[in-house]
């Protein structure tokens, strides 16, 4: 397994995105088109496993300029699998920052990264999970 900085760009070039408000131009791009491509976000109805809801979850939750902060991101990669890790601050627009967290895996495929697995979670302590 080797550091990723090709992976870590992708990854950079989509907040990027987010945070002008165009992110929806880069989602086509970014996922395979394979099937078995998921994401799981933080919703417990959050959890889409083909290409047509990964798409309608990311444009519909994408409109809008988002200010993010990347707090730390790692990527790795092992032939033709890849994977990133991430803590980001999203300020939305009513002021309100989320701490959130994202894992991805990445497949290569005809020689581009193509995201196949996307997991989403807002950092919550143990305690205050239930109350």
């Amino acid at each position: 397994m080797q550091p990723c900085n090709e992976l870590k760009n992708i990854v950079l070039h989509h907040y990027g995105k987010f945070d002008s408000g165009g992110q929806a131009d880069t989602i086509k791009d970014i996922y395979s088109l394979q099937e078995g491509v998921v994401i799981i976000g933080n919703d417990p109805n959050e959890w889409f496993d083909d290409r047509d809801s990964v798409l309608a979850f990311m444009q519909a939750g994408g409109s809008g300029k988002k200010e993010i902060t990347v707090q730390n991101l790692t990527a790795y990669s092992e032939g033709t699998v890849g994977w990133t890790m991430d803590r980001v601050a999203v300020k939305l627009s009513n002021g309100l920052e989320l701490p959130i967290r994202h894992t991805r895996i990445f497949h290569k495929e005809d020689g581009a990264w193509k995201m196949v697995h996307l997991h989403i979670s807002i950092a919550v302590p143990n305690e205050k999970i239930g109350q």
